[in-house]
């Protein structure tokens, strides 16, 4: 099994080497999390996208019902208002959930996870598959306006197009598709609120109403309103699609308001809206014709501009609806894979939080949506499959109806009832073969989905995503300035081209034309925006992680660090200047380096590379630094821009080492005089120095000897303890077959007592042979009991003399305890090295069984070994650069009564120099302030000493080093 690891904080990801199992939960591991940098705002453009998809979805509902639509979307609009608000509720319970609602269901029928899984891919299936039908929407509505002018539309181009570009945009990351959705939906979902309001008022008080009621209402048959109630409900309840952005929001909790505000927003828009378009939109003409239907309703009020207003919400519900089903839909998928509902892979993300083979999947079915074409059967089918995730979501309330997280639960019931009537009647009567196509797709999903698990096709599993990730990370392109300049050209130049090659038609109709210019702007914005994000988007994120590292660097480094400007005064300087000056950065900034240190010149461009200067402090004695001095810019700066100039100081306080240096310079002095004071003495202390010499010796043979009985004390108090559990575990057994043995003579004398009163019974050779056995018996149990009562004054003795506390040495799981160190070690060098970055694999053996070991003991050892591996990697790199990947190889094996841990590295190995020296104690190939030694010397006595094992090591200089460890099961 190899299992590979990253790890970047906050954003970065990571995966422990540990054994996965098929019923793993993703989200109890180190994986890689969403990174919180939506704002409420942009969480809120998300919620809203449903308000805008009203345009789309009323005008064909009010050219089949007539007045009779405003009761369809009577009991869906309060189905939103009370599910947006028990979705705020569930998110408060697992703010750290993405997906929201179909995963919030998942956790709400947990006691039934096939039908929690069932549902959720049912509802990502349902929104994976729309932006199909927004594309085929919008290169209708294009196709609509180009007519009138003699152009050609590229239909398919087009619908291709439209079904590509929110991708390229999700592809670049979420931030940026977020920012674009904000910009557009809340000024979309204004003119609808002004369209409410404003026509509502007009129905009401302006002269030419045709009044605020109806005349007369038509018949509306049961039929009828369950068909259209299957796609109504569909619009007010997707509002609740805010809460799967909770996760990757910096402020949760005002991300959940959103809620609250989205929910009050249906009423005004969907009744509201609904309304004026039953009032205003009845000429028998209009059909079924979004476009005519909204621009009868609108323009008694908003006169000319109801063509153009109209036009842009039209675009705006396709591009942003599919905005948002991009953006929604693989959030689900990840979020099942870290619960362990679907393969794994689908919880890769990237540090910008694209999660890419989630993204990839629901493209695959939105093509499927396009190839199929038909707008009314996808829609069907993307109903049914959400009806199915609503009426999961209603039982999963119902079940949990003691939980505090469910507000309304008999509420709950009644829309369990209200949506399994409608997708029966209704449903059925549009198609059902539809429905049930709607009703299978999720299974096929998870079938697909299964067969993902098992094939070993390489993108079918998180590595082979990781290794992509790193390969793209690693090809930057190299002149970006060229490259971001060259593509706002070309976007320029095209938007600049397309306006000229429409102008001319443009101009001949200026309606049409001004509604092919409000698709133009939001067509070629989000086209444009897309291309940038795709092309200079990672470039930008690079040299902003580029930075982030930079800063904490200089934030965390352990030399003060400060930044000058061409005058020497200080701009910037990190923590550590502020504990050497014993100033705080506010009153470091602003003021001459030189004015701190006076041994500097005035000018920087006068100061040596390297210096020492005198810092003197006010609380203590003078102190010495070590100064370095470089430039930040080129020298080409400082020649021509001297405004630009600054220099970049590195502070190091070398007092101690200073110090040291000059004590050990007088005390070589003092020797010096003192040999030569005795020069003239030596002969006469020969003598003298032999009997020192022997003392010293007599001492160390002292001292030798104390060593070696403490470590005997130590393996006798090791021996105390290990006698006093066996002595404590032997006792039981001895006590019970004491008390037996004594029970065992009486039931003798018993049969004894039997025998006399039977004799008269039993002929006399019987009788005879009888009491025999019995004397046998009754003199075996007495020797029984009298060794067992020695035996227990013997085990008393060993309890008596022995230690009393033990329980150091435990039976452990060896690949449990590998796994641990290796995540402490790799955490250990992150800590000391930010740039560091290995790959792991393992490959344990799981018929080793439990071991007897000390664990802390052999964890140190484990530590020790696996650090100074991750050290030899990271001076590799260092020396080879990016071309070099670093690696670590951890195996065991099963020798029968022993195991064997074999832990390699890629590093430059160990020189035939250093090998015979790397077990002595305190040895190390460390330059100063990088480790005290390797640890290998302690690790060798833990090994060989305590456990009775072997330690052996491996390597080839340049190309690796192993060590071998061999530890006995008892």
């Amino acid at each position: 099994m190899a299992t590979d690891i990253r790890h970047q904080p906050e954003n970065g990801y990571y995966s422990e080497p540990t054994q996965p199992s098929p019923t793993e939960n993703l989200s109890r591991r180190s994986l890689m999390r969403l990174p919180r940098t939506l704002s409420p705002l942009e969480t809120l453009g998300f919620g809203m996208s449903s308000h805008i998809a009203w345009v789309t979805l009323a005008p064909a509902m009010h050219a089949a019902l007539g007045p009779n639509a405003i009761f369809v979307w009577l009991p869906t609009v309060l189905m939103g208002v009370m599910l947006n608000l028990q979705v705020k509720r569930l998110g408060e319970k697992w703010p750290e959930m993405s997906g929201g609602t179909p995963n919030y269901t998942t956790g709400l029928l947990s006691n039934y996870p096939f039908l929690g899984r069932y549902a959720a891919i049912a509802y990502f299936a349902g929104w994976a598959v729309y932006p199909s039908v927004n594309a085929i929407v919008l290169t209708a509505l294009i196709q609509a306006n180009l007519e009138p002018l003699g152009i050609a539309c590229p239909e398919t181009v087009l619908r291709i197009g439209f079904t590509l570009i929110p991708y390229i945009l999700a592809f670049s990351g979420s931030r940026a598709l977020a920012i674009l959705h904000s910009f557009f939906i809340i000024p979309a979902v204004g003119f609808l609120l002004v369209f409410s309001i404003q026509g509502m008022g007009w129905l009401a008080f302006s002269p030419d109403s045709p009044g605020l009621f109806p005349s007369s209402w038509p018949t509306l048959t049961f039929i009828d309103w369950a068909k259209w109630s299957f796609f109504a409900v569909y619009g007010p309840c997707a509002c609740e699609t805010a809460s799967s952005f909770v996760a990757d929001s910096r402020r949760p909790g005002e991300s959940l308001r959103v809620l609250s505000l989205t929910a009050w927003l249906i009423p005004p828009v969907y009744l509201g809206s609904s309304w004026i378009l039953m009032r205003l939109a009845t000429s028998p003409g209009l059909g079924d014709d979004s476009f005519k239907n909204l621009l009868a309703a609108a323009s008694p009020f908003w006169g000319p501009s109801a063509s153009l207003i109209v036009t842009l919400l039209l675009a705006s519900s396709s591009l942003l609806s599919s905005a948002t089903c991009v953006s929604n839909s693989p959030r689900v998928l990840y979020q099942l894979a870290l619960d362990g509902h679907v393969s794994p892979v689908f919880a890769f993300i990237s540090r910008r939080g694209v999660l890419e083979p989630a993204l990839v999947f629901s493209l695959l079915l939105g093509l499927i949506g396009l190839l199929w074409g038909d707008v009314t059967r996808i829609v069907v089918v993307s109903c049914a499959s959400y009806l199915i995730m609503m009426m999961a979501l209603y039982l999963g309330l119902w079940l949990q109806r003691g939980s505090p997280e469910v507000r309304w639960p008999w509420w709950a019931a009644c829309f369990f009832v209200f949506d399994g009537v409608v997708m029966v009647v209704g449903g059925l009567n549009w198609s059902w073969q539809d429905v049930t196509i709607g009703l299978l797709f999720p299974v096929t999903i998870l079938a697909v989905d299964a067969a993902i698990r098992r094939i070993s096709f390489a993108p079918f599993h998180r590595a082979w995503w990781i290794r992509h990730y790193r390969a793209r990370r690693k090809s930057q392109i190299e002149d970006f300035v060229a490259f971001q300049v060259v593509v706002l050209i070309l976007l320029v130049c095209s938007a600049v081209g397309i306006g000229w090659v429409f102008r001319s038609q443009l101009d001949t109709n200026s309606s049409v034309g001004s509604n092919l210019l409000a698709v133009l702007i939001l067509t070629v914005t989000f086209v444009g925006v897309a291309v940038a994000c795709w092309t200079s988007l990672p470039q930008v994120v690079s040299m902003d992680e580029a930075r982030e590292a930079a800063e904490q660097l200089f934030v965390i480094a352990i030399d003060a660090i400060v930044v000058l400007d061409e005058k020497g005064m200080i701009r910037q300087a990190n923590p550590a200047s502020e504990r050497l000056f014993e100033l705080s950065t506010g009153q470091l900034i602003g003021r001459h380096l030189n004015k701190l240190l006076p041994g500097l010149a005035f000018g920087p461009d006068r100061w040596p590379s390297r210096s020492e200067q005198t810092l003197n402090l006010p609380a203590e004695d003078s102190r010495i630094l070590e100064v370095a001095i470089s430039d930040r810019f080129s020298q080409d700066a400082s020649l021509f821009n001297q405004e630009l100039q600054e220099y970049v100081v590195i502070l190091r306080d070398i007092t101690d080492r200073k110090q040291a240096q000059e004590s050990l310079q007088k005390a070589n002095e003092e020797l010096e005089i003192k040999v030569e004071n005795r020069t003239s003495e030596l002969t006469h202390t020969v003598q003298q120095l032999q009997n020192e010499i022997e003392e010293r010796q007599r001492i160390e043979a002292n001292l030798r000897a104390m060593q070696n009985q403490i470590v005997v004390q130590e393996k006798l108090a090791s021996l105390g303890n290990l006698t006093a559990g066996i002595a404590h575990e032997i006792r039981n057994p001895l006590n019970f077959v004491n008390n037996f043995s004594e029970l065992s003579a009486e039931l003798t004398e018993e049969l004894f007592e039997e025998l006399g009163n039977q004799a008269e019974r039993l002929a006399p050779e019987t009788k005879e042979y009888i009491a025999e056995l019995l004397t046998d018996l009754k003199e075996n149990l007495k020797k029984i009991n009298q060794h067992g009562q020695r035996a227990d004054k013997i085990v008393g003795n060993m309890l008596l003399h022995s230690r009393g506390q033990s329980g150091q040495w435990e039976a452990t799981d060896i690949n449990s305890l590998l796994a641990e160190y290796i995540n402490l070690a790799y955490h250990g060098m992150r800590a000391k090295e930010a740039a560091f970055n290995i790959t792991i694999e393992t490959d344990y053996d799981n018929d080793i069984g439990e071991v007897e070991v000390v664990p802390q003991d052999i964890g140190r050892v484990f530590l020790n070994i696996i650090s100074n591996a991750c050290y030899a990697t990271y001076k590799k790199k260092q020396e080879m650069g990016e071309e070099f990947s670093s690696l670590l190889e951890v195996r065991t094996r099963n020798l029968g009564d022993a195991i064997e841990i074999r832990i390699r590295d890629n590093g430059s190995g160990i020189k035939p120099e250093v090998l015979d020296k790397i077990f002595n104690p305190f040895f190390t190939t460390k330059p100063p302030a990088e480790g005290t030694g390797l640890g290998l010397s302690i690790s060798q006595d833990v090994i060989v000493q305590q456990h009775r094992g072997e330690l052996k090591v491996e390597t080839e200089v340049g190309k690796y080093t192993e060590f071998i460890i061999t530890l006995p099961k008892k």
